[in-house]
């Protein structure tokens, strides 16, 4: 399983040499990435204690994840091997990008959190909100850009 390196997990799936084992692992990770997540969201987005912030920037995740879904169809769609599935490529690559988002948020909220004590103490917690949108909106905006560019790679 390639958890990491995104590069040998597109020429394997080009290659089609994930053995029946590996893509049962890729699909149970997925899933439990999956599980993990949605069932983190009504700790993170419970509607007692959501302010105006916490609704764009859960309004952003949707719009940007849907835009992203839909350019990955599109481009399964023109595909000029259509020997791969949708479904493999998808589950297998949404892991190491998984991790790559995750580590990505942890830096910049480390750094924006940095910032504000540094730079900004006597911030709002209004405006802190809005660096807070800001970083999640960057990170998946990267993430599905990455998301497209490596279902191009095995696709074309």
């Amino acid at each position: 399983m390639y958890i990491w390196n995104i590069n040998k997990l597109v020429m394997a799936l080009q290659a089609e040499t994930i053995t029946g084992k590996q893509k049962k692992r890729y699909r149970i990770t997925f899933w439990v990435l999956v599980a993990l997540t949605v069932f983190s969201l009504p700790g993170v987005y419970t509607p007692a204690s959501m302010n105006r912030y916490d609704v764009i920037d859960l309004i952003l995740f949707i719009i940007i994840n849907v835009i992203a879904i839909y350019l990955l169809i599109v481009i399964y769609k023109k595909r000029s091997r259509k020997e791969l599935d949708f479904f493999l490529p998808f589950f297998s690559l949404m892991i190491p990008l998984f991790l790559r988002n995750s580590l990505w948020t942890i830096l910049l909220t480390i750094i924006g959190s940095i910032y504000i004590v540094l730079f900004a103490p006597y911030h709002s917690l209004e405006e802190t909100n809005i660096i807070d949108v800001i970083i999640n909106a960057i990170v998946e905006i990267v993430m599905n850009i990455m998301f497209v560019h490596y279902f191009k790679k095995i696709y074309n």
